[in-house]
């Protein structure tokens, strides 16, 4: 009688580890200055950025992957091409929309910094969520989240992008164009 009433505990234990392992973490990265929500610890890739003005610049791209898709963050430091950071969104945007179908496109201003949001779908029935923005650091961050058609949006991690300043603190102003930080 008392090895039945274990079952119940074991299988617990067992779902519990099971879903933890899977959970979804917030990642911090001082370096680059910005925080997002990931499944898992990202792997890193240093990478070129090329501009349409064939200026190639220093990028990083941060991934990770879970059952549901794969989530990407790339941080292009614009700092020796600041003169090409006003059509950067333009760029990143316009490239974001060869790769399908734009379902909604549109400007944005994650907290207070001019961003622009996209929702793609690929012909090979994957979507795309994306966040381009441009902060003040002179840095592009394209904040990309790619599942199947047929599984709920990933908002955790779409929502969950925040720049930071020098010292670790999110950086969210009064609105887009303000020089104002909310603290």
């Amino acid at each position: 009688m008392r090895f039945v009433s274990l079952i119940p505990a074991v299988v617990a234990v067992f779902f519990s580890d099971a879903a933890n392992a899977q959970a979804w973490a917030e990642y911090v990265n001082r370096t680059d200055f910005f925080t997002v929500n990931f499944p898992g610890e990202p792997t890193r890739q240093d990478s070129t950025y090329k501009t349409e003005k064939g200026t190639s610049l220093p990028a990083h791209v941060y991934t990770a992957q879970d059952a549901r898709g794969r989530y990407a963050i790339t941080v292009v430091d614009y700092a020796t091409a600041t003169a090409e950071l006003p059509a950067a969104i333009e760029e990143a945007a316009k490239a974001m929309r060869a790769r399908g179908t734009p379902k909604y496109d549109g400007q944005n201003g994650l907290d207070g910094h001019r961003s622009w949001r996209l929702t793609v779908e690929m012909p090979n029935q994957r979507i795309v969520l994306a966040e381009i923005l441009v902060a003040r650091n002179n840095r592009l961050y394209i904040s990309e989240a790619e599942t199947t058609l047929n599984v709920a949006p990933p908002a955790q991690y779409q929502a969950s992008l925040q720049i930071l300043d020098e010292d670790g603190v999110r950086i969210r102003y009064r609105n887009q164009g303000s020089t104002e930080r909310v603290r």
